[in-house]
């Protein structure tokens, strides 16, 4: 069945040839094409070393999910490798792995993009292409494998439900995100993956895996003229499909709650002792406000240096944080979900309370120091901003220092906002100042609403109940974190 999938693919190409390739600019060694049928193709050299990584992303994920699906396009990704018409079954997807010579390969479901990908010699790129083809164009959805591989997904969904990470993500993202939660959600509800069926994912695969929907990026020893040739033969008879974006997809508000919100969480894997603070904020969303997200980014770097103003105030206006070293300010970049963090871990004592530290890091960061900075330009200097401006371009390089490090992120740019962002990163960057930086503190700070999470060991929180009663902190926990629980 392989090798008739493969002649009927080849066949095609001579009705689907690739429309012509362009080198993208501000990324050398990058090259970018497209198919008559819609779908992407990015080739990036790196002769490093004799490998090639081949991965294929699809804008989907929790961020196209509703409340009904939420859950069913990390079940798909687990069923694209428990076979397809070219490789039945799993162990026909390991032997076709095996015979390529794969030395690592995965799926990923995330809050905005679907992907897989194989890392393998760079002679067997164009045979990798043809097997994410045969892969992804004809997938097979065996109903007893399906009820297996739902198991699989339960047990990961309740292994979250005991994860404090997870825990503490999900009660804050119910919260911020509170109109649309499960789009913050990849993992999904077990009610929604089991009631999941043979036709509702092949309903997903011809709505959401589609050619124009998808990008295939290829890094490594490679020639981009024969990715062009090997991607038109592998994937140029994948049938158009409907723009799944047509009808645009409903914002998460800003602010993202009516007041602010105070909450605690009893976490028995924080050290007796420590506790940490974080005020966390809806942030610029790269779908609708690209120029708010440059300035978010810059000022994250501008308050990163321990002796940076910013810090230095917060550790003399709160007692006892845990040093400057563990003051957070970030920024996360997402198409529809930005978020914005200060955070920090403080010393726990009874005899200063946690929740009145927790108001006194909300009001020294908000009505001090980020009141300080958007009216003042000379908050920080010329060279302060040049060097936060250099970190970020540092860590954008030490990032995609690696053939596999720069198809990752330009996978993670194509999905939230475009590889030519990416690209035109640093010439923006160049532009943005303290004019931008305080037009996005005033609307994405000084104008809005934000989150108030302690995170604390119970026993901490034990010797402090008395000041946390009646306090207005909402105590969450694993029995009431996610959306999907009353």
């Amino acid at each position: 069945m392989k090798k008739m999938l493969l002649s009927a693919l080849l066949i095609s190409t001579f009705a689907s040839l690739a429309l012509g390739a362009e080198e993208v600019a501000g990324i050398p060694s990058l090259s970018r094409f497209a198919l008559e049928n819609g779908l992407e193709v990015y080739a990036y050299r790196d002769t490093a070393v004799p490998l090639a990584r081949v991965q294929v992303a699809f804008k989907a994920g929790a961020i196209s999910q509703g409340p009904e699906s939420a859950g069913l396009f990390h079940l798909y990704e687990h069923m694209l490798f428990r076979g397809s018409a070219a490789h039945p079954g799993s162990a026909g997807v390991k032997a076709a792995l095996a015979a390529l010579g794969v030395s690592e390969w995965n799926g990923g479901t995330g809050a905005e993009r679907v992907d897989y990908w194989i890392t393998l010699p760079s002679a067997e790129m164009a045979r990798g292409l043809a097997f994410w083809a045969e892969t992804l164009v004809s997938p097979s959805f065996d109903a007893q494998a399906l009820e297996a591989e739902k198991e699989v997904v339960v047990q990961e969904i309740r292994g979250r439900a005991s994860d404090p990470d997870a825990i503490y993500e999900a009660a804050i993202a119910k919260r911020l995100f509170a109109k649309y939660p499960w789009r913050r959600d990849p993992a999904g509800s077990e009610k929604a993956v089991r009631e999941a069926t043979v036709a509702s994912l092949k309903a997903l695969a011809s709505t959401w895996f589609v050619p124009g929907n998808a990008a295939v990026f290829v890094g490594g020893d490679i020639d981009p003229e024969e990715v062009r040739s090997a991607a038109t033969a592998a994937f140029g008879a994948w049938t158009v499909g409907p723009d799944p974006w047509k009808k645009g997809l409903p914002r998460n508000p800003r602010p993202g709650v009516a007041r602010p919100t105070w909450i605690v969480y009893p976490d028995q894997s924080m050290p007796e002792g420590i506790g940490r603070i974080e005020a966390r904020y809806r942030g610029p969303d790269l779908a609708y406000d690209v120029a708010s997200s440059y300035a978010a980014d810059l000022w994250s770097s501008l308050v990163s240096p321990a002796e940076g103003r910013f810090k230095t105030a917060l550790e003399a206006g709160v007692p006892k944080l845990g040093g400057k070293d563990s003051i957070v300010a970030s920024y996360i970049s997402q198409r529809d979900g930005g978020w914005i963090s200060i955070s920090s871990y403080f010393i726990a004592d009874p005899a200063l309370p946690a929740v009145d530290r927790a108001r006194q890091f909300k009001e020294r960061e908000r009505a001090f120091e980020i009141t300080s900075m958007k009216a003042d330009a000379s908050y920080f200097s010329a060279a302060e901003y040049e060097a936060a401006r250099r970190r970020l371009l540092d860590y954008r390089d030490m990032a995609t220092d690696t053939a596999e490090g720069m198809i990752e992120t330009l996978a993670f740019w194509w999905a939230a906002a475009s590889v030519d962002y990416y690209a035109g990163f640093p010439a923006v960057l160049a532009r943005t100042g303290a004019k931008e930086v305080s037009a996005f503190l005033d609307a994405f700070i000084m104008r809005n609403l934000e989150v108030v999470a302690l995170r604390m060991n119970p026993a901490d929180i034990e010797r402090e109940k008395r000041s946390l009663a009646g306090s207005g902190f909402e105590t969450v926990s694993a029995s009431n974190a996610f959306w999907w629980q009353k």
